[in-house]
């Protein structure tokens, strides 16, 4: 009551114009509390949407390094496997050389001893026709 009597010599339009004033405040202040509020969770958000794409970042970063070290342990990898293959094949034109001065010296022999098989044949023949003659066979 002793509101209404503070207002009084105002008018009642002027109270009216001071309720609607108080109405508009505290629904503007509602407003502007919630559109705070509205704000905030969308920083939140964006904050953690920035913060997932600074970790795909960071994890996409993370998978290139992995890549490029495995790429160069495989690189290295190969570079042995290529010079080993390298090595097998110089010790495998070794080992043709080697057999095929193996087979010459192989097939010279067996030709000397051919030759000598074949004189020890002609002594033994010699030697049995002298024996018949002496034995008188």
């Amino acid at each position: 009551m002793e509101v209404l009597k503070l207002f009084a010599p105002y008018g009642p339009t002027w109270l009216g114009g001071v309720l609607l004033a108080l109405i508009a405040f505290y629904f503007g202040r509602q407003f502007l509390d919630e559109y705070k509020a509205q704000n905030e969770r969308k920083a939140t958000i964006d904050l953690k949407r920035e913060e997932r794409k600074q970790d795909e970042v960071n994890e996409r970063a993370q998978r290139d390094r992995e890549r490029s070290q495995m790429e160069g342990r495989i690189a290295a990898q190969m570079e042995r496997s290529n010079s080993l293959m390298e090595a097998m094949k110089t010790l495998m034109e070794s080992v043709v050389a080697s057999n095929e001065v193996l087979h010459n010296d192989l097939a010279h022999s067996q030709s000397r001893s051919q030759n000598m098989a074949q004189k020890v044949d002609h002594i033994c023949d010699r030697v049995d026709l002298l024996y018949d003659k002496e034995t008188g066979r």
